[in-house]
């Protein structure tokens, strides 16, 4: 959709209103501005106008090939939204006609295509569970080892918000995916196949060049790495996921003390009503793929603590996940979750945590034998589905770092 009124220094969108929720809480508006803002946040129909997931996955399924270059950003109020529409139907008939299939352009190619692509725009950190999830489905895999070794090499050329003031209308009008694949097409697989039935190299040949306010020639990049950092350490053991493109670089090494919430929303109560302090680290659990069940957005608190000006005083980690909207400091996709066990579940609060992005680690400062001690004495929470499709997902679900998919048999390796 179109951006919406101006507020807080940039055109408004729906996460707006909750950040001004914050605000609200905080006494830093009135009620008056607040409801000014509900009012034009989102003039338009079409998915939210910042880089979030829905977004993200437009622009990475036409890196992966699978729509026409171009259409991935179109404003949905556009006579070209349209256009392509009809454009892509006929191509659906000449792809039938020509025996091009979904899974010949969904390869290993396609996908760290993807990958590159998402780390040079700074695209929403639930990239890490959904192109992890179409690999396994196309009988891949692409495991965060993968993912951070393709984002380490690749450097934001583009940026828009949440990591700048342009939002994805702006992206669309300086060139888009076809003007950001062209300028890193040195990294890319350019002869990968995609829907036109022609190279990633002959689609983008034409694309515009760089306009410097947004998009960045390779030469020239926002940062040297992508928009998205895989962590380790002994409180993530199987990974975890931040999007360095989205925090503000002061705030890429924090240590705070843990505040503990085993859901989402004791968390946004506890901030609403001004119980988080500064040097914080909020920590969600039990909100993962089984604890969730289904892995939930930690969005809100996010806007929260940032409308409650806290964004770059405090930090917040989960085994959830979070919006492409978010900011501040935060890690998600914490594995193993704290359902399955993960050293999540036996942070106390008052414990000190550290997020080093740079080093990609995620530590609770505590020996192996405390961490030890505290796991053999933790008890595993009553599931909150037992019966139903929920109650089958939660045993079922991989962890965050497998896609959280049901898995079926074992990866086809490729």
């Amino acid at each position: 959709m179109e951006g919406g009124c101006k507020f807080d220094g940039r055109a408004s969108d729906g996460t707006s209103v909750t950040e001004a929720l914050g605000m609200l809480k905080a006494g830093k508006i009135d009620e008056a501005a607040y409801r000014r803002l509900e009012d034009g946040a989102e003039p338009t129909c079409g998915s939210c106008s910042f880089l979030g997931t829905a977004n993200t996955m437009c622009c990475l399924s036409e890196a992966m090939g699978l729509s026409l270059p171009g259409s991935a950003t179109i404003p949905a109020t556009f006579a070209d939204r349209l256009r392509a529409a009809q454009a892509s139907g006929r191509q659906i008939v000449t792809l039938i006609e020509q025996a091009i299939t979904a899974r010949q352009i969904i390869s290993r190619q396609g996908l760290e295509n993807a990958v590159r692509v998402n780390a040079a725009i700074g695209g929403s950190t639930n990239v890490a569970l959904h192109l992890p999830a179409i690999a396994y489905e196309a009988g891949l895999e692409l495991d965060m080892d993968a993912f951070e070794k393709l984002s380490r090499t690749t450097p934001l050329v583009a940026k828009m918000n949440p990591a700048a003031t342009p939002n994805v209308p702006d992206f669309h009008a300086a060139g888009g995916v076809p003007a950001v694949m062209k300028q890193i097409l040195p990294l890319l697989h350019r002869e990968a196949l995609t829907v036109t039935g022609k190279s990633v190299s002959d689609n983008v040949k034409d694309a515009p060049d760089p306009d410097n306010r947004i998009i960045r020639p390779l030469d020239n990049p926002w940062s040297a790495e992508g928009g998205l950092a895989v962590l380790k350490g002994n409180l993530a053991p199987n990974t975890a996921i931040t999007k360095p493109a989205a925090i503000h670089p002061d705030m890429h090494h924090f240590t705070g003390r843990a505040r503990c919430f085993d859901n989402e929303e004791a968390a946004n109560e506890a901030i609403m009503e001004g119980r988080v302090q500064e040097g914080e680290v909020v920590v969600v659990r039990y909100e993962g793929p089984k604890g969730g069940p289904g892995m939930r957005e930690m969005y809100m608190a996010m806007k929260l603590l940032y409308g409650r000006g806290l964004a770059l005083k405090t930090a917040l980690i989960t085994d959830g996940r979070f919006s492409g909207t978010n900011n501040g400091c935060f890690v998600g996709h914490i594995s193993p979750e704290a359902a399955e066990g993960g050293p999540l579940a036996i942070v106390e609060d008052g414990d000190q945590i550290s997020i080093d992005v740079k080093s990609r680690d995620l530590h609770l400062h505590l020996s192996d034998q405390e961490i030890s001690d505290r796991l053999a004495a933790w008890q595993r929470p009553t599931p909150k589905y037992e019966t139903g499709y929920l109650g089958l997902y939660s045993q079922l679900a991989e962890s965050a770092d497998k896609g959280a998919v049901l898995r079926v048999g074992k990866y086809k390796k490729s």
